[in-house]
Order: structure tokens, then C-alpha cells, then sequence
């Protein structure tokens, strides 16, 4: 059996079985739960270390646990450019602290029928840093995990996900993962100067009219303004998400918070997260 081991250090999420669940406990801690009656297609989460975002993906996967146990959970990372294929995660298990996760192996001849894809190699956050949530709130789920490009691609990615799932006869969740506008000298980018006004114009422009366009599901526009705006690190995983959510049904998604690292650790240097529930 093919084991995809832990690659990012204890500094993203912890070392130890016990410690992950103490922290996912108080991460959900108080969350209201969701409207009776909603349905739950995936979400969009975040994917810096634990302590800075941890809790927003941590709302997200638990809310989608309490309606829906899948057979298979959808992670679409991304951290690729428009001229990349989707990148597939193809061993049979990938390693957590809380034991390893299945993978599911089902979908990787389908999917390479459909597609151009490469494979993908160990060493990237954006999916691993989920694992951990995926396995505590889906235990008797399968994960398959996919890198999408910040091209139309990945809203063809998405879709084909769902159609290879309905051919299986599988049951569903998708994830993209994506953190949203990086400013400042650590990141070469700070239109706006610094201070508060900064933190303000991040939160309430740049990342809100990426945001807007999430919670309309619309995966072009996503896409156009996290290339215009510079409002989305992994894009591709987001519109992938929310081109397969659509697809099984979703209408609508909700805005569950959305701070910045600011918010954490006040500098001159910081990124935006939000956590996202797609629903119908």
C-alpha cells in the first residue's frame, strides 16, 4: 500500500492525535449549528497554520459532519498557476495524526480519462493541512485530493469530480481550499500603504468583492478577481469547489467569518481567510 506521509511540520497543525481533537473542540466551541432543513454540498476553507486559521476550517468541515457523512471528501487545493494541469494525489492512503486516510483510488482512471492531469507530489498545504479535520469529522469517508490551476480548468475539474462520482454511485462533500488577498512587503504588494486603513481596505474591498462573487457561486468571476485583485492565493480550488458544489445541487453559500492574520498578530504583512459553508 502506497502511504503518503506527513509532510508539514507540528508549526501547521499538531503532532498527536489528542492534541488535533483539543484543538478542533475548541475551535467548534459554541458554532451555531446551520438552519434546519439546509443541505450541504462542501465549503470553501482556509489553509494557513492551524493557529492562525484553524478554526474557520475547522467550522466549516463540522457543519457539513452534522448533515452529511459522505463516502467520499473532495479536497481541491491549489497554489498552481493557469498554465498547470490539476494535479492528482494518487496514493492509497495519505497519513494523519489520527490515523491514516483512504484514498479514493476509485476515481483516478476515470478522472484521467476525462483530463489532462499530472501527478502530484507531496509537499504543498493546501491539502494537507485539512487532513486532520477530513478524518475526525468523516471517519468512514474516502479523500480525494486534487491540485487546480487558476484557469478555467478548474471549473471543469469540479464539474467532472461530481460526474465521476455519479457514475460511481458515490456520495459527496468538495472542499477548495484557498486563502484570499496577501499584503504587504513579505509579499510585494501593498497598494493601499500600511496601518489600519490598510487592514480596512483588505477586508471591506479586495477580499469582500472576492467574496461576493463566492457566495453567488460564481466560479468565472472568482476567478477574475483573484487574478485582477490579487485576492486569492489558490483560486483554482475555490472555483473548482463551487463549479462541483453547483453541480450536486448547491444555490447558495454562507459566510460562516472572515478576519485577517492582522487580526492575530498585527504587522505590516498579512493575509485574509474566510470560511465559507456551500449549501442548498
Amino acid at each position: 500500500m502506497r502511504i503518503r506521509a506527513r509532510m508539514l511540520p507540528q508549526g501547521w497543525y499538531p503532532g498527536s492525535k489528542s492534541a488535533c481533537i483539543n484543538d478542533m473542540e475548541k475551535f467548534t466551541a459554541g458554532v451555531k449549528t446551520l438552519p434546519a432543513g439546509t443541505r450541504v454540498y462542501g465549503g470553501i476553507v482556509p489553509h494557513a497554520g492551524w493557529y492562525f486559521s484553524g478554526k474557520l476550517a475547522a467550522q466549516v468541515f463540522y457543519l457539513n459532519s452534522l448533515v452529511s457523512q459522505p463516502q467520499v471528501v473532495c479536497i481541491f487545493g491549489g497554489h498552481l498557476g493557469g498554465d498547470y494541469p490539476p494535479l492528482l494525489a494518487k496514493e492509497d492512503a495519505w497519513e494523519t495524526p489520527l490515523g491514516s486516510l483512504r484514498m479514493a483510488v476509485e476515481f483516478y482512471a476515470p478522472l484521467k480519462r476525462r483530463l489532462t492531469m499530472q501527478d502530484e507530489h507531496p509537499g504543498d498545504n493546501t491539502i494537507e493541512v485539512q487532513l486532520p479535520f477530513v478524518k475526525h469529522y468523516f471517519p468512514e469517508a474516502k479523500l480525494l485530493a486534487v491540485r487546480a490551476p487558476q484557469s478555467e480548468k478548474a471549473l471543469e475539474l469540479g464539474e467532472t469530480v461530481v460526474a465521476v462520482a455519479q457514475e460511481l454511485k458515490l456520495t459527496l462533500l468538495v472542499f477548495g481550499s484557498t486563502d484570499l488577498t496577501h499584503y504587504g512587503p513579505n509579499y510585494g504588494w501593498a497598494p493601499k500603504g500600511y496601518g489600519e486603513g490598510a487592514v480596512r481596505w483588505v477586508k471591506e474591498v479586495n477580499d469582500k468583492h472576492f467574496l461576493d462573487a463566492a457566495l453567488k457561486l460564481d466560479g468565472p468571476e472568482m476567478l477574475q478577481r483573484a487574478i485582477r485583485e490579487q485576492s486569492a492565493c489558490s483560486v483554482g480550488g475555490a472555483v473548482a469547489a463551487a463549479a462541483a458544489a453547483k453541480k450536486l445541487g448547491a444555490a447558495r453559500a454562507i459566510l460562516l467569518d472572515h478576519y485577517t492574520s492582522y487580526d492575530i498578530i498585527p504587522g505590516d504583512s498579512f493575509v485574509g481567510y474566510a470560511g465559507v459553508v456551500l449549501a442548498g
